[in-house]
């Protein structure tokens, strides 16, 4: 675990000071018992953020200053994965703590068992004020029969960002405090960019100078051989055949626009984090940031998600948690997912974990140091999943209509950018086997739903 002034934190890493150092706690004591009261749990999420578009990143590109107070206040997971990097189904599993094939939602608009229990109902079942504020994008699932209060809107972000947090704010200054609450503010942008074609003016023109647009990423033109699935039905996809026409200028902009949605949301989340702090509950309150998938920015000449690279997959994940955490820390050793939510809340709370949950207790590998996966499954639409240690990742796909025998091997030590696939070298044959082990074996462990 390493300070986050070594990764740049700028201004805020004079907030907390770098190098904080862990708590004197017992290995594998739950931070939940060290607090006579039941903490408040103040989950805030958004759409489509890339990991690393964050100020206290090195990101010089955008602001993040509300961002970057969560970060500050408490300790960075940067080896975290989106259960599957769509909204729907990511958002499902958080909700269920299940992975999609489990609770049925595999893509969007798919709809959700009624009869599987979501974290509002069993939080509110356990003695917690429940609470959601924002976007709702799981279908079959009313989040009036989840949530006590709840908005369930699905605008644009620049229409609902704003007065979610306001509705947000509303709650945590009026609310009574007679019981715990957990809560969830979630946000859209910036998922607006989804809608953003590269728009010029009339004459032709970009309406930003040419030279305050960021730079390509370094893997723009990488393509290493991919899955047959994915050329067809993603990169090649009709939603993204407009951008093969794009200049290098017309993605700068897309990369400038995607930063702008990001500014923009943030004010939502500098309005609920004020607001928690003006209503004297902000000691008492942990708080986890995170994003449902990420984006693709470029990479791989990609944009938006529904694959696994790690621009689309991997997403923030933060959590700050005042006596329980340390501050401004970063924890490059856990391995955390969507489906780790709910299993978290539960140990936090000191209340029951639903005995099916296939996600673990991200707070608690924290503490006690010990990694509860060497190697992370995570999933994607067309059957792909993906297999990631410290050092390598596989990708592979089972697509029955699509046969995709080309899988992916990357190096992310020695190639982050994942632009050099090692499948086909044999020399790394045993390092595919032990990663395609464990897919199966996670894999294994859940149970796909089947309707009744």
């Amino acid at each position: 675990m390493n300070a986050l002034s070594r990764r740049n934190f700028l201004k805020t890493a004079a907030i907390v000071g770098a190098g904080a150092s862990l708590p004197q706690w017992g290995r594998g004591q739950s931070p939940a018992i060290l607090k006579n009261r039941k903490p408040n749990i103040l989950m805030i999420s958004t759409d489509q953020w890339h990991a690393d578009a964050f100020g206290y990143r090195g990101n010089n590109f955008l602001q993040t200053p509300h961002s970057d107070r969560i970060a500050a206040m408490g300790v960075d997971f940067p080896m975290s994965y989106s259960p599957d990097p769509v909204c729907g189904p990511t958002r499902t599993s958080w909700l269920t703590g299940l992975m999609p094939v489990e609770h049925a939602v595999t893509w969007n608009g798919v709809k959700i068992d009624p009869a599987i229990v979501d974290f509002g109902q069993w939080f509110g079942d356990h003695g917690y004020e429940t609470a959601h504020f924002g976007k709702w994008h799981t279908s079959g699932r009313d989040p009036a029969k989840s949530f006590q209060y709840y908005t369930g809107m699905h605008p644009a972000g620049q229409y609902g960002d704003l007065p979610a947090g306001a509705v947000a704010r509303s709650y945590l200054l009026s609310r009574t405090k007679d019981k715990p609450f957990i809560a969830h503010v979630s946000l859209m942008n910036p998922h607006d960019i989804c809608q953003v074609a590269c728009m010029r003016t009339a004459d032709g023109q970009l309406p930003v100078d040419i030279d305050d647009l960021p730079p390509l990423p370094d893997n723009f033109y990488a393509r290493p051989p991919e899955p047959e699935v994915v050329t067809m039905k993603v990169r090649n996809s009709p939603r993204r055949l407009p951008v093969s026409t794009w200049t290098e200028t017309d993605w700068r902009f897309y990369r400038w626009m995607y930063y702008r949605y990001c500014e923009m949301v943030e004010v939502a989340i500098g309005q609920v984090l004020d607001a928690l702090e003006a209503s004297g509950q902000s000691e008492n309150t942990v708080i986890l940031y995170t994003s449902d998938h990420g984006e693709g920015l470029g990479h791989h000449g990609l944009s938006a998600k529904a694959f696994l690279y790690d621009e689309a997959a991997r997403v923030p994940m933060v959590i700050a948690a005042p006596d329980r955490l340390p501050q401004g820390v970063i924890d490059d050793r856990t391995y955390t997912s969507g489906i780790d939510l709910f299993p978290t809340f539960c140990t936090l709370a000191g209340i029951p974990t639903p005995p099916n949950l296939c996600g673990y207790d991200i707070i608690g590998q924290h503490v006690s140091g010990k990694r509860a996966r060497d190697i992370l499954v995570t999933g994607a639409s067309f059957e792909g999943a993906m297999g990631r240690d410290e050092r390598y990742k596989l990708i592979r796909y089972t697509d029955r209509y699509v046969p995709s025998p080309t899988q992916q091997l990357f190096d992310m030590r020695s190639d982050p950018g994942e632009t050099i696939n090692l499948a086909e070298d044999p020399n790394y044959a045993a390092v595919m086997a032990r990663l395609s082990e464990g897919i199966d074996d996670f894999q294994a462990r859940l149970t796909p739903y089947r309707k009744s």
